[in-house]
């Protein structure tokens, strides 16, 4: 059972004081003078609160062509998958901006990279401004609650820092900004030094409770050292400096609290996947239900998205889906191929199509392109479906995994290879042994192909190949990479994103663009 005490996400925060303008203006000043201004209630502190939570599921006030687009899963997803070797949209779909992702050929107009970007500034600034108000809540709510929740809002702020580090290498940094001013524009190290020395300072001051204390929905100190602990995985891509004790650090005391991986892999991404969320392997995640809180983004997006409307009625009765699908996320063959035999974690449709996406105007029954299963529409209790329970809205009630412990493993295995004694080889096989595997040899060619197999279609390849050194260049070309179906070598440039049009008289340009 969902429970929703702070996580309803209605409309009180979503329209609070100095978050209505447009989106793409730094200069965010109340324009609307019916905005609520005042709260005298707990549920009202309660409500604007949860909305800070509400940035990750629903579009707010950024306006994109397509109503979904502009949710936090959605275009960050597309930003770290399509981007890469794992997923790639049919032509089917000829929304703006998707055929520069799969080539690797965006520019500063392209939609998604508007939509992240925008995204980070808007829910960074949304904590700001909680966090300005917060203390007048503790005239309705326990002080320490209020503190709590002051706490959450500044990891949910330093969320936004980490994508704005890793995708764009800048941002405006917002914390000290006051409504209606121009944040300073900080550099990648700038950045992530503020986030990094934020989310320690909160961690250390005690008021974010563990997992074992906290609500569902709502992040937890498990959560937090997770967050910084991708900080850390990253430094050296950030930084120049590489901090992999300090990674370690984190991972090992997330680990004294929550030491379990679920023991069936597929069960991590279907409808009632919420009992793993929090104190359990999916250390946080963004909330999903229909009816209650509900997306065009999230794990809609990877099930409606990819479902392809030529499989079998059977199958997709199977996964809860009777809504016609809308055939547009095919996975790449380097991500179909990766599996080894008898890997349980290997959840797509093969049937009549073909493992190579050569066409991307073929979507029919002998479509180019396997059918990504990871996530569905059914519960544990019934994964097949047995009962023949609809879903007809196409709605999705999984949750999306941000952070899962399985990843806490192999980054552990990752310190381990660059130096740090933390018993990462034992962590590198208990992944491998849910999956049903023998123990392999702890490299680095085996640990990148690991975290794809265990962590594909969850938003972090990417980043992945870039630390790897995989991604631009031609040390590692997949199909379609530089817009060639044999792949070709991208430039360094590529690495970070464009800045979107729309921000550059504030931002500036990265280099390349």
């Amino acid at each position: 059972m969902k429970l929703y005490k702070y996580l309803t996400m209605g409309a009180v925060a979503i329209a609070m004081a100095g978050l209505t303008s447009c989106v793409g203006d730094l200069d965010l000043t109340p324009t609307d003078p019916n905005t609520k201004i005042t709260l005298n209630s707990a549920s009202e502190w309660n409500g604007y609160f949860g909305s800070l939570y509400g940035s990750l599921l629903y579009v707010g006030n950024l306006s994109t062509s397509d109503g979904g687009a502009g949710t936090f899963t959605r275009c960050h997803w597309n930003l770290q998958e399509i981007t890469a070797d794992e997923a790639i949209i049919s032509n089917k779909w000829n929304d703006p901006g998707y055929h520069s992702l799969n080539f690797n050929t965006w520019l500063t107009d392209n939609e998604w990279v508007y939509a992240a970007f925008s995204r980070e500034f808007y829910t960074a600034r949304q904590c700001t401004e909680f966090l300005s108000k917060a203390d007048g809540a503790k005239a309705f709510l326990d002080d320490e609650e209020v503190e709590n929740m002051k706490a959450e809002a500044k990891v949910l702020r330093c969320l936004a820092y980490y994508y704005m580090v890793d995708l764009f290498g800048k941002g405006p940094f917002v914390n000290d900004s006051p409504t209606g001013a121009i944040p300073p524009t900080y550099d990648r190290q700038q950045l992530f030094d503020a986030a990094v020395s934020e989310l320690e300072s909160t961690i250390n001051e005690g008021h974010l409770l563990p997992a074992s204390q906290q609500a569902y929905g709502r992040l937890s100190r498990e959560a937090a050292r997770m967050l910084l602990a991708k900080f850390y995985l990253n430094a050296e891509v950030y930084t120049g400096t590489p901090m992999w004790d300090k990674c370690a650090q984190q991972c090992l005391e997330i680990v004294k609290t929550i030491n379990s991986l679920a023991p069936t892999y597929k069960y991590l991404f279907c409808a009632s996947n919420d009992r793993y969320v929090g104190n359990g392997e999916i250390l946080w995640a963004v909330p999903q239900q229909v009816g209650v809180m509900e997306t065009y983004g999230g794990t809609t997006y990877m099930t409606a998205g990819a479902y392809v409307e030529s499989a079998p009625a059977e199958l997709l009765k199977k996964l809860g889906c009777v809504a016609t699908p809308w055939s547009g996320v095919r996975m790449r063959p380097e991500l179909s191929t990766a599996f080894e035999p008898n890997d349980k974690r290997a959840l797509y449709y093969a049937g009549t199509y073909k493992v190579g996406v050569e066409n991307l105007d073929n979507y029919d029954e002998n479509s180019d392109g396997y059918m990504c299963i990871k996530y569905t529409y059914t519960t544990e209790d019934d994964y097949e479906n047995t009962a023949g329970v609809e879903n007809s809205n196409q709605m999705c009630d999984a949750d999306y995994p941000l952070f899962r412990l399985a990843d806490t493993y192999l980054m552990l295995a990752e310190c381990q290879l660059n130096g740090v004694e933390c018993n990462g080889k034992k962590y590198f096989d208990d992944v491998r042994a849910r999956a049903g595997l023998p123990a392999a040899a702890l490299t680095r060619e085996n640990l990148l192909h690991e975290r794809q197999c265990e962590l594909y279609w969850e938003g972090w390849r990417r980043s992945d190949l870039i630390r790897f050194g995989k991604y631009t260049g031609s040390a590692y070309n997949w199909s379609w990479k530089g817009g060639v179906y044999e792949g070709v070598s991208i430039p360094e440039t590529r690495a970070v994103f464009a800045i979107p049009y729309q921000y550059v008289a504030t931002v500036g340009q990265n280099p390349g663009y």
